[in-house]
């Protein structure tokens, strides 16, 4: 898997973007307590000092301090990894809690998306359909949350941000993931099969059952993180 070794200012050029587009960041716990939290976002750093995550969920334990812990940033095509240490968590100005983490002293790891899908490697992306703009294109999945969608698409559209899609999909337990959405993000990715990429807010209908995207993502953060192990 081809990774390079980032400088000391290009993670923080990096962490600088991160932070800005809001990117998602996902925590996995070292040791005994090997578990995932993901969803969160970069809410501050102070380069050779600490960084600080936001997005804690009420119903994630808080990790104990000291715990190695594997950072994983997405920002557009590009993965970064480091290893850190937990330090005592913080609170924001709003009361929310903030998880502290030491700077890290190893050199941070950037791997390609296309790299790191977002199943383990034997995992092919999902094709889904997409409604825009009048038309029906099929697309490829390639990231998902429990509050957006990313898209890969063949075709070179011009998309207006806040345009609304509608997402069908079989989801590999068969069943039925059909959710309307909103265009935040668009990227053009010169040479790559599927060019066009869309990050897509899901604005699900009251009433609408989430459960089949929750146990989706689920089985692929388990599955991505025992690759990630392996590999």
């Amino acid at each position: 898997m081809g990774h390079s070794s980032l400088s000391a200012p290009v993670l923080e050029q990096f962490l600088i973007q991160a932070r800005l587009t809001k990117a998602v960041v996902s925590l996995r716990l070292q040791g005994a307590s090997s578990r995932l939290l993901g969803d969160l976002r970069i809410h501050s750093f102070r380069p050779g000092s600490t960084l600080e995550l936001s997005g804690l969920h009420a119903r994630d334990a808080m990790p104990a301090e000291g715990t190695p812990v594997t950072l994983t940033v997405l920002l557009g095509e590009e993965v970064l990894t480091l290893e850190s240490i937990l330090l005592p968590h913080l609170q924001d100005g709003a009361g929310d809690t903030l998880l502290c983490l030491d700077w890290p002293h190893e050199p941070a790891q950037l791997h390609r998306r296309r790299d790191m899908r977002v199943a383990a490697p034997e995992q092919a992306p999902l094709k889904v359909r997409v409604g825009l703009g009048g038309q029906v294109l099929d697309a490829l999945l390639v990231n998902l949350t429990e509050t957006g969608v990313g898209l890969a698409l063949e075709e070179v559209l011009m998309v207006d941000l806040h345009a609304p899609v509608d997402i069908d999909a079989v989801l590999p337990d068969g069943s039925i993931l059909h959710c309307p959405g909103e265009v935040r993000h668009l990227a053009y990715l010169e040479g790559q099969d599927y060019p066009t990429r869309l990050g897509v807010v899901l604005n699900p209908t009251p009433g609408m059952d989430l459960e089949p995207i929750h146990r989706f993502i689920q089985a692929r953060r388990t599955d991505r993180s025992e690759g990630f192990r392996q590999g």
